[in-house]
C-alpha cells in the first residue's frame, strides 16, 4: 500500500488524479465534467478555489459506473453553449437535429415534440451515430478546406506579384508620357528660338536702317555748317539735305506706321491640359475574378424546357440573344415581336417585358443592372433593370450590329458578315477587324461573341468557320474546329475555363477547355440554337431555339 493510502489499489474504483500525481492512492468522491478527471474531497475543495474553474460540473460517486466498467468516463457532455457561456450542450432537439443547452431548449425549442437528455438517453443516441465515420469526414473536408486555403494563399501570392508588375507598367507609361512631355517641350522652345530670332531680325534691319539716315542728316549737317561764306556750295547743301529731310521723314513715318512691336509670349493649349484632367488614372485596373478553373466535363443534372410567350406577342417567339443577371434571372431579345423578356427560371414566368423600336439580337451586360442590346437598325440600345425596364440612351452606328460583348468600357460587335467592330461607351469606333497580320480574312459570317474566362481573349462564333479566338485588342489567335460544330450562332463562357457553343440545324451543345482548346465533349443536342448563356451560381445553361416559344434550360454537375 502507497504511503498516506486508505487501501489497496485493487480495491479503489476510482482514483483521485491530483493524488496519484503524488504516489498516493486515494478512491474519487467527484468527478469533474469539464476536466474530465476524477477528484477526492479535499482536491475537489483544492479545484474549486481557482475562479476559472468555480464554475465546472461536478458528479458525485453514487453517479459513478460500476466497477467493471471503471476505465470509462461518465456519459455527459463537456461542450459549453455558445450563447449560454456557463450551460453545458446536454439536450437533443430531433426535431431540428440540433444540440442546446437547457436553456436554449426553453427558449428556441419549446414547441418541439422530440426533446431527449443527451447523460439519461445517450446509449440510444449513440446507436444513430458513427463517431469514427464522422471523424473520418471531419478528417475530409478539413483536408479540402486546407486546400483550399493553400489555394487562396497562392492566388495572393500570384496576386502581390501581380500588381509589383502592374506598378512597373504604370511607372513605365509614366516615363512614356514624360518623353513625349519633353519632345513637346523641345518642340515648343525650338518654334519660341524661332519666332525670337525672326522678330530680333526685323527689329535690327529697321534699327539699322534708322541708323543710316541718322548718319546721313548728320553729314549733312556739318557739309551745312561748312559752307557759310560759299554761296554756291550752301545752296547745294541746302538741297541735298532738303532731299535727306524728306527721305528722313518717310522712313520715320514708315517706322511709325509699320512698326514692327514685335512680342514674344507662350499661350499653353489648355485642350492639353483639360484633356489630362478628364482622365482620373492612367488606364485601367482590370482585376480578373475568375472562379477555380474546372478541367472536367459538366454533368447534366436535369433538363426542361421554359415557355417564354407573352400573352400579348403578336406572333411566336425568336430568340436570338440572351444573358444572365448577377441574381439568376434571364434576358431574352425576342426578334419576332421585338420584345426585351426578362425571365425567373425558377417560377417559370416572364417577370418583365419591354418593347423596342426595332428587332433585337443580342444582348451583354455592362454592369449590375444595365444591359445593351444591339438592334436591327443598326442601333445599340442601353436598358436598365430597375423596379421595371427603362431604356437609358443609344449609340447609332453605320453598320449591322449582330453579336456584342462588352470589357472594360469597350463593346465589340460583329456586324454578321466579315468585319468586327470595337467601340467605346461614346460610340466612338476604337478598331475595325476583317483581316489577321497576313493580310487573310478572318471571318467569313460572325455572330455571336462571348469574353474568355480570365478577359483577355474575344471569342466570336462564325456560321462557316467555327469559334475565332482573339486576343482583347483585337488581334487574330486561331481558329478552333471541330466535326460537331455545325453552323456555329451561339457562344458564352462559364468563367471558370470552359466554352460552350451551339449551332443552327441538328447542332450539339459542345463544352470546350478554353486552355487547350480542346474539345471536352457534348452535353446535348439543340434543334436551331441561336444562343446560349451560362449562370455561374446556380451551375446553370440556357440555350435558345430559332422559332420556338420555349427554351431549354440545362442544371449541370
Amino acid at each position: 500500500m502507497a504511503d498516506g493510502g486508505i487501501g489497496s489499489d485493487e480495491f479503489v474504483n476510482f482514483k483521485c488524479c491530483l493524488c496519484v500525481k503524488k504516489n498516493i492512492t486515494k478512491e474519487a468522491d467527484i468527478y469533474c465534467v469539464e476536466c474530465q478527471d476524477y477528484y477526492c474531497t479535499p482536491c475537489t475543495d483544492f479545484h474549486k478555489m481557482f475562479p476559472a474553474m468555480s464554475m465546472h460540473q461536478f458528479i458525485d460517486k453514487s453517479s459513478f459506473n460500476t466497477v467493471s466498467l471503471h476505465t470509462s468516463l461518465p456519459s455527459f457532455p463537456v461542450e459549453k453553449c455558445e450563447v449560454h457561456k456557463s450551460k453545458l450542450l446536454d439536450m437533443y432537439c430531433a426535431d431540428h437535429d440540433d444540440v442546446a443547452c437547457a436553456t436554449c431548449i426553453a427558449i428556441k425549442h419549446r414547441t418541439c415534440q422530440h426533446i431527449h437528455s443527451i447523460p439519461d438517453e445517450v446509449d440510444d443516441l449513440c446507436k444513430e451515430i458513427d463517431a469514427d465515420k464522422t471523424n473520418i469526414e471531419l478528417i475530409r473536408i478539413k483536408t479540402k478546406i486546407e486546400e483550399a486555403e493553400r489555394a487562396k494563399k497562392f492566388l495572393i501570392k500570384e496576386l502581390n506579384a501581380q500588381k509589383e508588375k502592374a506598378t512597373e507598367s504604370i511607372r513605365q507609361f509614366r516615363k512614356e508620357l514624360e518623353v513625349i512631355l519633353d519632345t513637346l517641350e523641345k518642340t515648343t522652345l525650338k518654334t519660341l528660338e524661332e519666332k525670337y530670332k525672326n522678330g530680333k531680325g526685323k527689329l535690327e534691319d529697321e534699327i539699322k536702317n534708322l541708323h543710316r539716315h541718322i548718319d546721313e542728316l548728320k553729314l549733312s549737317s556739318q557739309k551745312l555748317t561748312k559752307s557759310v561764306g560759299n554761296k554756291a556750295q550752301e545752296y547745294v547743301a541746302v538741297k541735298t539735305s532738303r532731299k535727306q529731310i524728306i527721305e528722313a521723314n518717310e522712313a520715320e513715318a514708315e517706322s511709325v506706321t509699320n512698326s514692327s512691336d514685335v512680342k514674344v509670349e507662350f499661350i499653353a493649349d489648355s485642350t492639353i491640359k483639360d484633356a489630362l484632367k478628364d482622365f482620373k488614372t492612367f488606364g485601367l485596373i482590370s482585376v480578373s475574378n475568375t472562379e477555380n478553373i474546372r478541367e472536367k466535363m459538366y454533368v447534366v443534372k436535369s433538363k426542361k424546357q421554359v415557355n417564354i410567350k407573352h400573352q400579348n406577342d403578336r406572333t411566336s417567339c425568336h430568340v436570338l440573344g440572351s444573358c444572365f443577371t448577377d441574381d439568376g434571372l434571364l434576358f431574352l431579345a425576342d426578334y419576332n415581336n421585338k420584345t426585351f423578356k426578362l425571365i425567373d427560371l425558377s417560377s417559370e414566368s416572364i417577370k418583365d417585358k419591354l418593347n423596342l423600336e426595332a428587332s433585337p439580337y443580342r444582348i451583354c451586360q455592362i454592369s449590375k443592372n444595365d444591359f445593351a442590346v444591339s438592334l436591327n437598325n443598326q442601333t445599340i440600345q442601353f436598358v436598365t433593370m430597375d423596379k421595371e425596364l427603362i431604356t437609358t440612351g443609344q449609340l447609332n452606328l453605320d453598320h449591322v450590329c449582330n453579336g456584342l460583348a462588352y470589357k472594360d468600357n469597350k463593346l465589340f460587335i460583329s456586324d454578321s458578315n466579315t468585319a468586327l467592330y470595337i467601340y467605346d461607351m461614346n460610340g466612338i469606333m476604337l478598331k475595325k477587324i476583317t483581316t489577321d497580320k497576313q493580310g487573310n480574312a478572318i471571318f467569313n459570317d460572325n455572330k455571336d461573341i462571348s469574353v474568355s474566362s480570365d478577359g483577355k481573349m474575344i471569342y466570336v462564333a462564325d456560321y462557316y468557320k467555327g469559334l475565332i479566338v482573339l486576343d482583347i485588342e483585337g488581334n487574330y489567335k486561331t481558329t478552333i474546329t471541330d466535326p460537331d460544330f455545325i453552323n456555329l450562332f451561339g457562344v458564352c463562357t462559364d468563367k471558370r475555363g470552359n466554352i460552350f457553343v451551339c449551332g443552327w440545324g441538328n447542332s450539339k451543345i459542345v463544352q470546350i477547355n478554353e486552355k487547350t482548346t480542346g474539345k471536352l465533349g457534348i452535353l446535348g443536342n439543340v434543334c436551331h440554337g441561336f444562343s446560349c448563356s451560362f449562370h455561374l451560381k446556380h451551375n446553370r445553361l440556357a440555350v435558345t431555339n430559332g422559332s420556338s416559344n420555349t427554351i431549354e434550360v440545362y442544371d449541370l454537375l
